[in-house]
């Protein structure tokens, strides 16, 4: 190789190099990222795109509020990894509103309890499926006592959430109004809505919605709906052990589904869903029903 050939391949390696520095410097996740590690929080990533943690990682277990720790992260999974926060001990919860179809729209469900409600002046974000608004928990208030599932298409979350500048099936996640730090305190008719429900806990004792065959399968596909989850896995276990799917291969599904979910829910919680549905439809093949 003469000089001059080997001068050349090594500027186009080193620009090559220089390039991939400076596109991860200038991520809009690591940036982001860092500026949430700054302002308190906790912070971990996902698969890009998704909502689901990297093979071999432990998602939300790997938090960190070091900035080198998670620097490393970045490094080893992509300068564009999609990134959550711990909400746990920040004073903050979340309101999650689903806009993805009117029959599933938290914004309708608020109306119908008497909520007229402007989101204008919140720290909110713009989801795929709908919208995270922040709200800061009022002093003495226990949200442990407070239900998770608050009516169709709203979801109260106190354990972790996804961030923008995050991506969920080619959609971002967008930033408006207040920053986290700024957040208003929970209103009355939040703390009303979330207070008037059973406590929450890993099993279903009220009537579950009946989705009708097209929205099942719908699940299939775009998973479980936050604000829905917990009914909607109840359902789609039922539905296909009713129509006589191997309980195997069932579960296997649902916990697919389950999986491909915007936020999904603990493994625990899918797999003491699917034995409820499964003991209720043995009783109900034993019954004759």
């Amino acid at each position: 190789m003469s000089e001059d050939t080997k001068k050349t391949l090594e500027r186009k390696f080193g620009d090559q190099v220089q390039e991939t520095q400076n596109s991860f410097i200038n991520s809009d996740y690591i940036i982001k990222s860092h500026e949430l590690i700054q302002q308190g929080f906790a912070v971990y990533l996902l698969s890009q795109g998704t909502n689901t943690p990297y093979k071999g990682s432990r998602g939300h277990l790997d938090a960190t509020n070091n900035v080198r720790e998670l620097t490393d992260m970045f490094l080893k999974y992509g300068a564009n990894s999609n990134i959550g926060i711990i909400l746990k001990d920040t004073g903050l919860v979340v309101l999650d509103i689903d806009r993805h179809s009117v029959q599933t729209s938290g914004l309708n469900t608020l109306r119908q309890a008497g909520v007229s409600v402007s989101f204008d002046n919140e720290a909110v974000e713009v989801t795929p499926r709908g919208l995270h608004v922040f709200f800061k928990i009022p002093d003495g208030l226990d949200i442990s006592k407070l239900k998770r599932n608050i009516g169709t298409g709203l979801e109260l979350i106190t354990d972790k959430i996804t961030v923008a500048p995050s991506v969920k099936n080619g959609e971002p996640y967008k930033h408006l109004g207040r920053s986290f730090s700024e957040a208003n305190v929970m209103p009355d008719w939040l703390i009303d809505l979330s207070s008037n429900v059973a406590t929450s806990g890993s099993t279903q004792t009220g009537r579950v919605p009946k989705y009708s065959v097209k929205e099942r399968w719908e699940m299939i596909l775009n998973g479980f709906v936050q604000g829905q989850r917990n009914n909607m896995c109840v359902s789609l276990s039922g539905y296909l052990l009713r129509i006589n799917v191997d309980p195997n291969i069932a579960y296997a599904i649902v916990k697919k589904v389950n999986a491909n979910s915007d936020v999904p829910l603990a493994d625990k919680e899918v797999e003491t869903i699917y034995r409820s549905a499964y003991q209720r439809e043995k009783q109900r093949r034993l019954g004759g029903r």
